[in-house]
């Protein structure tokens, strides 16, 4: 009996360490991360069937994380053997497993400390950004006035090289993990606060370095709710809310990267408009894909279709560049909405809500909930397997650790 204690207890140590090393996914190549998956599942089933658990219940709330997603398996049986439609449907694949293994590991193991899974996260984020940010360093890059020009482009471009990761997707990363590190520390420890709070500074330096606009909106929010949610009077929030408002104001205009891509939206509006300047590449994207949404409003057009009805929007609306370079709708509500129409869309919709009124019940659900809810506003962020981990993963460990 005891020797059996001890092998149950042996294989959930192993499942817990798979389950914290799949928090390391954003400085692990993707293959590794599903291998880590896939064994993390094996274990899982393994002590399913040597230990019952009943667990329909659970498995029937996390249905919330697989509904939206259900039409790409249609389509693939359907249409499966249209290379977009596999493609498409492999992207979201995650959402047809994960929902069944992470919460029966959660409840199999009774795994309760999630700040490590989030402190995993973020040290992986940290990690990342150090390597960056010294490669770039050591290129001459991170220094070089001109790298900062036409929306920090050299900058962007070879952070993206270096880290394997595109800027907004990293901006996300870096947002939230700042948060995890800041708001709620994993440990009490003096020095671990100490280091916690450096390695936040780091992150948010590196955004503001590459001028994601999306991220500069999310950080504000973030940084409002943050200071609404801390004690003190309502004087003091005020003074601090001013504050902060005054300093994003000043580094606004004193980052290099943040001034040009400000400018991008100044020249916008006084019509002095070109094919390099981003805002007016991306207001052409929401206006084709708002048509495409439109015209497909019921059905939409298939995932095996959808790019190519926005390449001919593209075309018509004279930028013949976006469709060459196949842009998406850079909008993750139009994504599913083209995909799949206005009914998947509200189901989505739904699901997000129910998903995001759990979530907030831990203290760092909110932050997790309000940047990936923006985000999803300028980026199809579950159109990449770092989005879809990034979402499923962290969103089903926070759903799951409330009661």
């Amino acid at each position: 009996m005891l020797l059996r204690l001890n092998k149950v207890n042996g294989l959930h140590s192993g499942m817990t360490l798979l389950f914290l090393a799949l928090f390391a996914f954003p400085i692990l190549p993707m293959k590794l991360t599903n291998g880590i998956l896939m064994a993390l599942a094996l274990l899982t089933f393994i002590s399913f069937f040597i230990k019952r658990i009943p667990i329909e219940k659970t498995l029937l709330w996390n249905l919330v994380f697989v509904l939206p997603f259900i039409p790409y398996l249609i389509e693939l049986c359907i249409v499966g053997t249209q290379p977009t439609v596999r493609f498409e449907f492999e992207k979201k694949i995650f959402f047809f497993t994960a929902p069944l293994i992470i919460p029966m590991f959660i409840q199999i193991t009774s795994f309760r400390k999630y700040q490590r899974a989030l402190l995993v996260f973020a040290i992986a984020v940290s990690v990342l950004s150090l390597y960056a940010a010294t490669v770039l360093c050591w290129q001459g890059i991170l220094f070089n006035t001109s790298a900062y020009e036409n929306g920090a482009y050299i900058l962007r471009t070879q952070f993206e090289q270096i880290s394997g990761l595109h800027p907004t997707y990293y901006a996300l990363f870096a947002l939230t993990s700042a948060c995890f590190l800041w708001v709620k520390p994993a440990s009490k420890n003096k020095w671990f606060y100490r280091v916690s709070i450096v390695l936040a500074v780091l992150l948010l330096s590196m955004v503001l370095m590459l001028a994601v606009r999306i991220a500069f909106v999310v950080g504000i929010l973030l940084l409002l709710v943050y200071i609404v949610r801390s004690k003190g009077t309502k004087l003091r929030k005020w003074m601090l809310s001013t504050g902060v408002l005054l300093a994003i104001l000043l580094i606004s205009v004193s980052v290099p990267s943040l001034r040009n891509r400000l400018s991008e939206m100044l020249s916008l509006n006084a019509g002095q408009i070109n094919n390099t300047n981003t805002m007016s590449q991306l207001m052409t994207i929401a206006h084709c894909s708002i048509e495409v949404f439109t015209d497909h409003l019921l059905w939409g057009t298939g995932s095996g279709n959808s790019q190519q009805v926005l390449n001919d929007s593209y075309r018509a609306a004279g930028w013949t560049e976006g469709a060459t370079q196949n842009f998406n709708a850079h909008n993750q509500y139009l994504s599913i909405g083209i995909n799949y129409g206005i009914f998947i869309l509200l189901l989505f919709l739904t699901c997000l809500f129910v998903i995001c009124r759990k979530i907030i019940r831990v203290p760092e659900g909110i932050y997790f909930c309000l940047a990936i809810l923006v985000f999803f506003l300028s980026e199809s962020l579950l159109e990449r397997q770092m989005g879809v981990y990034f979402f499923g993963l962290l969103g089903l460990m926070l759903y799951n650790r409330v009661n």
